[in-house]
Formats: structure tokens, C-alpha cells, sequence
């Protein structure tokens, strides 16, 4: 089953209480089957912070309905220190 979760630029989750966090715990991430009340969600947040960078996630449900963070999605959370940059010289 599919579901949607918010993310920031900085790859933080949004939980439950609506409010930004770099820890990955899955009973606490805000998430929803429905893309439209993500896109709400996403909408009315922005409203509030007209500065913030966030997207919609599509990511797979456990039986509980929790989102599978996924090693990308986990991934993310550290900082990019090894991405592969050539040199333009």
C-alpha cells in the first residue's frame, strides 16, 4: 500500500504534532493513504511559512499502515558529504 509523507529541503519528516524532525521514528511521521490531504497539509504549511522548502513522499505502508522509511529515505537524513563532484578545471 502506498502512502505520502512531507519532507523538507533538509530531509526532515513531518510528525505527528506537525512539527519538523530529523528523527526517523515511524509511529510518529505524519502520513496519509490520500495525496490530496498531504497536498493540504503541505498547502497550510506553507501558508505559515511562506520560506519553507517541502514535498510530498510517496513510500510503501507496513500491515500497521506506518510508513517503510526506506534506505533512501534514511539515507537522505545524513548530510550529501559523499557525492561524486567533478572537477571543472
Amino acid at each position: 500500500m502506498k502512502i505520502y509523507i512531507l519532507q523538507t529541503q533538509d530531509q526532515r519528516t513531518l510528525n505527528r504534532d506537525l512539527e519538523w524532525s530529523s528523527e526517523a521514528d515511524r509511529t510518529m511521521v505524519f502520513c496519509t493513504p490520500y495525496r490530496d490531504i498531504a497536498l493540504n497539509q503541505l498547502i497550510e504549511l506553507n501558508a505559515k511559512d511562506i520560506d519553507m522548502r517541502a514535498s510530498i513522499v510517496e513510500c510503501e505502508a507496513d500491515a500497521k499502515g506506518r510508513p517503510l522509511l526506506t534506505a533512501d529515505l534514511q539515507a537522505s537524513n545524513e548530510s550529501p558529504a559523499s557525492s561524486d563532484q567533478s572537477d571543472a578545471a
